[in-house]
Order: C-alpha cells, then structure tokens, then sequence
C-alpha cells in the first residue's frame, strides 16, 4: 500500500474522482499492522474491486513522519490525525478529501476471521455515502 506523503496530491484525485480515501494508520514495530496490510488490504487491492472506486494509502504515526497537507505545509503525520485520535494501530480510517469520517473507523485487529469482510464492507459504503454528496 502507498505511503501517504502529500495529503493535498491525495485530497485532489479524491475530490475530482469522488472517491473516498481508505487510509491505514501505521506503526513499524506493529505485527498487527503488517498483518492487515500483508493478508487483507493486499487481497483487497491486487483484487481490482475497488479500483478507481476508493484510494488506499497509509500513513505511519512514528516519531519524525511527515506528510504535506491540504495547506502545502509539511507537519507531523501524528498532527495531521490528530482529530482522529488513532493512535492506536492499526487503524483504519475511511474519509473524504476534507478529511471527515464517513463510517465508522475500525480499530485493531479484533476479530481476524472476519475482518476481510467488515473491511470491504466499510470500503463499500464509504463509496456510496461519497457518490450521493
């Protein structure tokens, strides 16, 4: 999954695509975190559902990541969430380009043999909830 470096690049394709962005809150020393990437957002991406229907980024809260925002400033990933409260990973966070929270975030990896399924089903109804804006 792409790192999430210029939220103003990712905000704009969101908003002339009107497409909501799936963004994973990471953490390098976090095996859940690699986890979710490596088995469910991998099957999900090399799966083509959803291509060109949601962008899917990550962005890793560790001491000194950066991230460019909707201003063209550089400020902390840590600021950047920092409405969002995540710092727990992983996170998953789905929003719209001015980066409010279109359903609910899901939060750890509580239940595995299901997560698949609540993730694309997440997936699915941000896309609605930003086709009918």
């Amino acid at each position: 999954m792409r790192i999430a470096e210029n939220w103003q690049a990712i905000s704009k394709l969101a908003k002339e695509t009107s497409q909501p962005v799936v963004l994973m809150v990471d953490q390098s020393d976090c095996p859940y975190c690699r986890r979710v990437e490596g088995e469910f957002f991998a099957a999900i991406i090399s799966s083509g559902e959803f291509a060109d229907r949601a962008i899917f980024a990550k962005v890793s809260i560790d001491a000194g990541e950066t991230i460019i925002d909707k201003g063209g400033r550089v400020i902390s990933t840590r600021d950047f969430l920092s409405a969002y409260d995540s710092d727990f990973t992983p996170t998953v966070i789905f929003i719209d380009d001015e980066k409010n929270e279109l359903v609910e975030r899901m939060v750890g990896l509580m239940t595995p043999d299901y997560y698949g399924y609540y993730l694309e089903k997440s997936i699915e109804k941000a896309i609605t909830l930003v086709g009918s804006r």
